[in-house]
């Protein structure tokens, strides 16, 4: 079994929490879970039986359990697990992000 991955992630003034681990040789699968509040809101996981039998399994499966977690990352900060009804916060934001919000205003006041 490999080591996971724990990360809080701020979105909208609310912190999540992105939890990745690999639930080992006898259930070959990578599972990520993403909490608010002790509460799972959505999920993801991803068999590997057949990586099993390369001679590089480990760090393959490592790479996979980190990809994961970082897309899921992706996703929170992208705002799918925020109830619809809010705006992000300046705070939340990459500064691409901001740049790409103050380039579509200006689009849209023209």
């Amino acid at each position: 079994m490999i080591t996971g991955f724990n990360t809080d992630v701020k979105y909208k003034g609310v912190v999540y929490h992105v939890q990745t681990e690999d639930k080992g040789r006898a259930n070959p699968i990578i599972e990520t879970l993403i909490y608010k509040g002790g509460e799972i809101l959505g999920s993801r996981r991803l068999p590997y039986a057949d990586l099993l039998k390369s001679p590089d399994d480990e760090s393959t499966i490592t790479k996979l359990m980190e990809d994961q977690h970082k897309g899921m990352i992706i996703e929170v900060k992208r705002g799918r697990f925020a109830p619809a009804d809010e705006t992000p916060q300046a705070e939340d934001l990459s500064l691409d992000e901001i740049v790409l919000a103050y380039l579509a205003a200006r689009a849209g006041a023209k």
